[in-house]
Parts: structure tokens; C-alpha cells; sequence
């Protein structure tokens, strides 16, 4: 911790101050001014941190490594009400600042590519919707002709079984005429 304002100044050369909320990358190197604290848990004063790098962030506290330690760094400091009455400073390499600002310049060019994909998906939708529907018709009408075809089966057998009831009843008769008229 560092509090001579010559000493700090030399530190942040090259640094800029980022506003929170700030998407940090992981392994960023980071330095930081924040609150300490006196025995009754009161702020007492601000103190610089430097040479960190951004591990991650959980909450309102970012995780740091410094010379192979972890600190849990708070972004803020919150009364019992849960009101914020400290906002802890963050600075990172200019240079990493404007490689950001680079990547948000390509934001424009995703979008459109999102938005292409997007209306590729809702183009695909709509067929897929199509072709469930003409499928469900079709579905219906082979069920329905299944239906048929079954009910045409039913009734052949039917006439099949009437058919060959009548060719007994005439073999029958057949023989009998003969015998009648031999009778005579």
C-alpha cells in the first residue's frame, strides 16, 4: 500500500481510470486505490495498490493476484441499508483500454452478423412451421385413406365370403335339379 501522491502518480504513467460496472479481462494487470479500515471498522483512509492482475469478480468484490497472493478487493463499501458510501478506484493499462475500444469499434459488423443469423433462424422457422403443417395433412389424409383401404378390405371379405356362400347354394341346386327332374 502506497499513500505519497508523487509515488502514485509515477505508478499510474501509462494507467487510466475505468468507471464501474467494467467488463475486466482475466489477467489484466490492475492497480487500485481503496479504503482501509481503523480498529472500529470505520473508513480511516485511502491507500494505492499497484501491480495486480485481474483474476476474477464475485459480487462486489474483485479477485486479485499480487506477488502470488489473492486479495479480495471491494468495489464498494455499503452501509447496514445496503446505500453505497465508498466507491474503491480502478486503473489499467491505457493501451488495453484502447485494444477494448477496437474490439467495441467490430461491435457494429457482429451485430449485423447477428442480426443475419437472426433472420436466417426466424427464415428457417417459418419453413420448419410449413412443413409440419403439410406434413399433419398429410398424416390426415393417409390415415384417412388407411381408413378406407381398411373398410374396402372389410367389405371384400364380406362379398368374398357372401360370394362363395351363393356358389355352394348353386352347386347345390345344381345337383339337385337333375335328381328332381330324374325323379319324375
Amino acid at each position: 500500500m502506497i499513500k505519497d501522491i508523487s509515488k502514485i502518480r509515477e505508478y499510474l504513467e501509462g494507467y487510466v481510470e475505468v468507471e464501474l460496472p467494467y467488463e475486466f479481462n482475466k489477467g489484466v494487470s490492475i492497480q487500485y486505490i481503496t479504503c482501509e479500515y481503523d480498529e472500529e471498522g470505520n473508513i480511516s483512509c485511502d491507500s494505492f495498490f499497484p501491480n495486480c492482475i485481474f483474476l476474477r469478480r464475485c459480487n462486489d468484490i474483485l479477485l486479485l493476484e499480487s506477488n502470488t497472493l489473492i486479495k479480495r478487493v471491494p468495489i464498494y463499501k455499503r452501509d447496514k441499508e445496503g446505500n453505497i458510501i465508498y466507491q474503491s478506484r480502478f486503473f489499467i493499462k491505457e493501451e488495453e483500454e484502447d485494444s477494448l475500444k477496437e474490439c467495441y469499434s467490430d461491435k457494429n459488423e457482429l451485430l449485423k452478423t447477428i442480426e443475419y443469423q437472426q433472420s436466417i433462424i426466424e427464415k428457417c422457422s417459418e419453413r420448419i412451421k410449413t412443413l409440419e403443417l403439410d406434413k399433419y395433412e398429410k398424416n390426415d389424409k393417409i390415415s384417412t385413406y388407411e381408413d378406407l383401404l381398411q373398410q374396402g378390405r372389410y367389405k371384400l371379405k364380406e362379398l368374398s365370403i357372401e360370394n362363395r356362400e351363393l356358389k355352394t347354394k348353386i352347386n347345390h341346386y345344381e345337383e339337385l335339379i337333375p335328381k328332381l327332374y330324374n325323379s319324375r
